[in-house]
């Protein structure tokens, strides 16, 4: 398609803007990578420009916006073993024997194993164990949970690592299971970093990954060290949106990180981020109650949060003029949250990462404040949520309706490569309600398609203060085109499909021709 220098009206679409003044439209003209105006067509003959581009009654829409990915991380996952719908113990064994064989294959003997992506949900029993990973021979090998909270490693790995205890985290040395900060801080560092050309190699993947989803902009959660070697150094070149939120957590509240100040249109730093708790799979969200499955624990508070210095560390964030973002799954961490959000400034908007489950007198506490949710989180923890929660917290669980209700902000992403970054699979979970399984559950929780639609554009980019989210003139050109309307359609047995995503004019991704004109 056209560089952004050029010019373009697109006619006979079916336009979603998600502006609420002007929300639908047939045309749109773009100019110099930025919307000129919409309906020119029919409003302004003049202000039709450039070639004209007939798309037939398609379906166009802001692009789409995942608001709390990690870039990064995710890219590295498309070089390791996928360990995800793993429906038994023989088939996680298999992946990771072939993984080893083509490790040795390529010459990489003494590299270790990284898989990603297990969850015993998929099989119905306890988590792995160290023996699991046998067939990874004498190389070190760890293999991390679908949710990045919890792993396992095998001996050759268990033989390099530090298992004394540590505060926020477990380690279960005999099954080889680590925890919260005991994966984090003490698996983590010990596995040796890619390459820099191989994170580039990793980063243009994923980015064109990406697009063939539909989406233009990411929220990403990023170490300091990625982003000073990695984004800043592409910030011209790079594709993809990303507005980066930082993960570094262990500086003395009196002496903040040096944040870098090299932006572009395509990237800049918008954030600090804390971990209130863990993860409802990892039993490790910190609960007002115990687990209904497990008693004997409520979860873990963690960072921050569990030094009793959370809201002190989130007015340094904004005194930085950044955004602090919290972590926050279980009710309990998510009152803290609250609570640490009353003490501090409205400005820069904190935000609340994944607000899973809310007690019913503090879900209006968030009216006016940025939600920022993943509806596939919702369709995988469905299918062990009541097991964990009982029947009487269900009615907590993802509570995107009655948040919408209360006037709370919903912004909608995937936290990749936990779950499928595809936007249109977090629509479907959002809007029907169904887990990972095909079965309904707390359907109670669904919104309305345009909602979803909304959560994935224009609130996502609010919160993010990106330039796009909707289409109206001087806003940024991205914009995606659909090959059917998202608002005819059964959610429960069809999804449309993607024909292109257009980022500051250009297509990043086409499937076919159909913008050529």
């Amino acid at each position: 398609m056209r560089g952004p220098s050029d010019s373009y009206t697109i006619l006979n679409a079916r336009i979603f803007t998600a502006d609420p003044r002007r929300p639908r439209a047939q045309s749109i003209t773009v100019r110099d990578g930025k919307i000129a105006a919409i309906d020119a067509a029919r409003d302004d003959h003049n202000a039709r420009a450039g070639t004209i581009i007939d798309l037939r009654g398609k379906f166009l829409c802001p692009a789409f916006i995942d608001a709390h990915l990690h870039l990064t991380l995710g890219a590295a996952t498309l070089a390791q073993c996928d360990l995800s719908a793993c429906a038994t113990r023989d088939e996680f064994e298999q992946r990771i024997a072939a993984h080893a064989r083509a490790l040795d294959a390529a010459g990489e003997h003494d590299a270790w194993l990284v898989g990603f992506g297990w969850n015993e949900s998929d099989w119905r029993g306890e988590a792995p164990t160290r023996a699991w990973l046998a067939s990874a021979g004498d190389r070190p090998a760890v293999a991390w949970r679908m949710d990045q909270h919890a792993c396992v490693v095998n001996d050759a790995a268990l033989a390099r690592l530090d298992t004394s205890p540590i505060d926020g985290g477990e380690i279960e040395r005999e099954r080889g299971i680590f925890r919260e900060q005991a994966a984090w801080k003490r698996v983590i560092p010990a596995i040796p970093a890619p390459s820099p050309a191989a994170k580039r190699a990793n980063l243009a993947k994923a980015c064109a990954h990406l697009h063939a989803l539909g989406i233009a902009s990411v929220g990403s959660m990023e170490y300091l060290c990625d982003i000073r070697d990695l984004y800043v150094p592409a910030r011209d070149a790079l594709t993809l949106r990303v507005h980066a939120t930082v993960l570094d957590r262990d500086w003395p509240l009196a002496q903040p990180p040096e944040i870098p100040q090299e932006n572009s249109d395509f990237f800049r730093i918008v954030g600090l981020k804390s971990f209130a708790d863990g993860t409802l799979g990892s039993r490790t969200a910190w609960m007002l109650e115990p687990y209904a499955d497990k008693p004997e624990t409520s979860g873990l508070a963690m960072e921050h949060t569990l030094r009793g210095e959370l809201a002190q560390w989130m007015r340094t964030v904004q005194a930085l003029g950044l955004s602090p973002s919290v972590h926050a799954i279980g009710d309990r961490a998510a009152r803290e949250l609250l609570d640490a959000m009353d003490a501090c400034v409205d400005a820069p908007a904190p935000r609340f990462e994944h607000a899973q489950t809310l007690h019913a007198h503090d879900i209006p506490r968030l009216a006016g404040r940025y939600a920022s949710m993943q509806p596939l989180h919702k369709a995988d923890d469905a299918r062990q949520a009541l097991a964990r929660l009982g029947h009487a917290r269900i009615e907590r669980f993802f509570a995107f309706r009655t948040l919408l209700a209360h006037g709370a902000r919903l912004a909608f992403g995937s936290d990749w490569p936990i779950v499928s970054p595809d936007p249109l699979l977090g629509i479907k979970a959002a809007v029907t309600g169904l887990d990972l399984d095909g079965k309904p559950f707390a359907t109670e929780h669904s919104i309305a398609v345009h909602d979803a639609l909304v959560a994935y554009t224009r609130t996502a980019a609010e919160m993010l203060d990106l330039p796009s989210g909707t289409l109206v003139p001087g806003r940024a050109a991205d914009f995606v085109v659909l090959d059917r309307s998202p608002f005819e359609i059964d959610w429960t047995r069809e999804m449309p499909m993607i024909e292109a995503t257009v980022v500051a004019g250009r297509a990043a991704y086409e499937r076919g021709s159909i913008l050529r004109g």
